[in-house]
């Protein structure tokens, strides 16, 4: 195909299109062997298009396919251009109609036609989302039962995935036959609704329309992967509203497993990361409140709370409650709290919370049973409150310790005495008094330093042992950088100060009375504290594992 002619097709510029001779419309080819009607048609040119369904050889133009397989009608419904769609489908019908000429009746409709993915105008105008296209082409044709394409996915489908609620609702309500719910992997358009959720978008409509207007068997199907009905989809993303619609809807699904054994239970306890939601919400389902189905044990013998120890899912109600065989054995002949005491700690600390829960549980003294969870939840608010006292004081620390940073810092490049003007070095350099000030300084300076950075640490946890530890060593180089601190002033005044003159010794003097309140302090208080400090390092968590 020319340029020119390319251009003229796309802009619309019907004048130059007239001059073109009709038997050119059939022979130019773009690249992909689109036609002069298909890339009119692509580009929304309607006065073009309406120009060409003219000719006597516009039945041919109209079922002409591309490289692709695509007529026409599916470049139009793919961009969306309703009154391009339109005027092809009128003059199909028309062609259609003429049933004394028989023009076109032995052909397929334009409208059922598919391209080399097996995609329908429908499929196309479906998956953009044009809504009008897809109300125009359902009602030209509603008789008709749109298939699956090569993915495996029909027109219903692709609108559930793509939460396109009102196409959902066309497609269900005006099509006379009913429409075929396929999808990818086996999957049924309820299986895309659930995994697509998201209550703004609506999609929670969507699985009520599909319900309502299905048959009852189509909470039943599975997936070819993993076999997973649409109920075991919505109780793996904790959608409880979904699964309490599918429920009553067709309450004997709850029965159904997976692959490997799974039922509702269990794939509520395999999503980690949701604190928010509590599988023991499921006990106030009518349908759910049956012990064969809470302990039903899948491939590997676990039942659902097996799978509670094993994601570390902290759920008292379910531990608790009476249905719950905690004692059950997997076939590796563990318990539920065999697995929990295997478990490595993790970050969050459910381990020993998820470990108490079932000593609690499990205990048969009732009164026993509250008093140990009331002295449970005493240590975990004192232990709160200690760690939270930990930290306020490494705030207070902090600012100490940079403070003594910056002044150490300052003071090792503004020396005592000035620089010499001809090599640039300290000229007191020489002066004994000078070099214990920068080496004191500079003690200091580091060990302040050590004490910011340990502080810097300590944000980042909140374990009582990791926060008892770091501030007693940032405690501890505070203290040096103060006492560093402490010499390097006497001994720069030193340097500076006439030897002879007594100012010099008393400034000495007063300085180390600094040191003598040290000792006095501790004496009289952080000796114990330090003590019981470095006990509490050597000692562990004891308190706390108790």
């Amino acid at each position: 195909m020319d340029d020119s002619v390319y251009e003229v097709a796309a802009e619309g510029m019907i004048e130059v299109l007239k001059k073109i001779p009709e038997s050119e419309f059939r022979v130019q080819l773009s690249p992909r062997h689109n036609t002069i009607l298909h890339i009119a048609s692509e580009f929304g040119q309607i006065d073009s298009v309406q120009w060409i369904l003219m000719l006597p050889s516009c039945s041919s133009l109209l079922q002409c396919l591309n490289l692709n397989g695509d007529t026409p009608l599916h470049l139009a419904a793919r961009e969306g251009h309703l009154e391009v769609v339109e005027a092809l489908v009128c003059k199909e019908r028309e062609l259609h109609a003429d049933i004394e000429t028989g023009v076109g009746a032995d052909k397929e409709m334009l409208i059922r036609m598919t391209n080399k993915g097996k995609n329908t105008a429908l499929h196309e105008a479906v998956r953009y989302g044009h809504y009008e296209v897809v109300m125009l082409l359902i009602k030209e044709d509603p008789d008709f039962t749109y298939g699956a394409n090569d993915s495996g996915i029909t027109p219903l489908y692709m609108a559930v995935e793509g939460g396109f609620t009102a196409a959902v609702k066309l497609i269900i309500e005006k099509s006379s036959t009913s429409p075929s719910y396929n999808g990818l992997m086996g999957r049924t358009a309820l299986h895309a609704a659930v995994i697509c959720n998201d209550i703004e978008r609506g999609d929670l409509e969507i699985v009520k329309l599909l319900l309502e207007k299905s048959e009852k068997s189509v909470a039943y199907l599975r997936s070819k992967d993993g076999k997973k009905t649409a109920l075991h989809i919505a109780s793996f993303h904790h959608r409880t509203e979904i699964v309490e619609k599918i429920l009553s809807h067709s309450p004997g699904c709850r029965e159904q497993v997976d692959d490997k054994g799974n039922n509702i239970f269990h794939f509520a306890m395999m999503k980690e990361g949701d604190d928010d939601f509590n599988p023991s919400s499921y006990f106030f389902n009518y349908w759910l409140r049956l012990r064969g189905l809470i302990n039903k044990k899948n491939a590997q013998g676990n039942t659902p709370i097996h799978l509670l120890s094993l994601k570390q899912i902290l759920d008292f109600e379910f531990v608790r409650m009476h249905m719950v065989d905690k004692k059950a054995y997997n076939n590796e002949d563990l318990t539920a709290y065999d697995i929990i005491l295997r478990a490595k700690e993790d970050n969050s600390e459910k381990k020993d919370e998820i470990q108490r829960l079932f000593e609690l549980a499990m205990t048969e003294d009732i009164c026993s049973f509250w008093e140990k969870e009331i002295k449970g939840r005493e240590r975990k608010k004192e232990r709160k409150e200690y760690i939270s006292q930990l930290q306020k004081q490494g705030e207070t620390h902090l600012i100490v310790s940079a403070f003594i940073t910056t002044v150490t810092f300052a003071a090792g490049f503004t020396l005592l005495g000035g620089y010499k003007e001809d090599d640039g070095k300290a000229i007191l350099s020489k002066k004994a008094a000078f070099r214990a000030f920068v080496v004191t300084d500079t003690i200091a300076m580091v060990s302040s330093l050590c004490a910011v950075f340990l502080h810097f640490f300590m944000t980042l946890h909140k374990r009582g042992k990791f926060l008892e530890k770091h501030l007693l060593w940032a405690f501890i180089f505070t203290r040096v950088a103060m006492g560093a601190m402490a010499i390097a002033f006497a001994t720069g005044l030193y340097a500076v100060l006439p030897h002879s003159s007594g100012l010099s010794v008393l400034t000495c003097i007063l300085c180390s009375c600094f040191f003598l309140s040290i000792a006095v302090e501790y004496c009289k208080f952080w000796r114990g504290t330090i003590s019981g400090m470095l006990g509490k390092l050597i000692a562990g968590e004891a308190k706390w594992g108790e």
